[in-house]
């Protein structure tokens, strides 16, 4: 049985916007939290709020894990990998007003 899976860069520049790539998953195989894809790693697997799909959201973390409480303060940037241009190079696009929405609210949980 296929799935949708949607791939979610956190924290990307482009705050306005929530970035998707949808991808079809034809085993049971799901991505698991710390895996690395694209340039990241998975913060965080979460099944569609809709009970009625089987379609899964996966969370992507541009930060690959880094600890920024925990750290000292003076953090040095290396390498910037969450850019529009990088994103769109890697396939994810702007989701459209309705699934940003329920993105917003109902998967990621940024608004009440």
């Amino acid at each position: 049985m296929s799935k949708l899976i949607y791939m979610i860069p956190w924290a990307i520049c482009d705050t306005e916007n929530v970035y998707i790539r949808e991808v079809t998953q034809n085993e049971s195989v799901v991505p698991e939290v710390g895996e690395q894809i694209d340039d990241w790693t998975v913060k965080n697997v979460i099944p569609s709020p809709d009970r009625r799909s089987k379609d899964i959201y996966v969370e992507l973390d541009v930060y690959c894990g880094y600890d920024f409480k925990s750290r000292s303060k003076d953090v040095s940037v290396l390498q910037i990998s969450n850019s529009m241009e990088h994103l769109s190079e890697l396939g994810y696009i702007p989701a459209a007003e309705p699934n940003r929405t329920f993105l917003r609210k109902k998967v990621l949980k940024l608004e009440r």
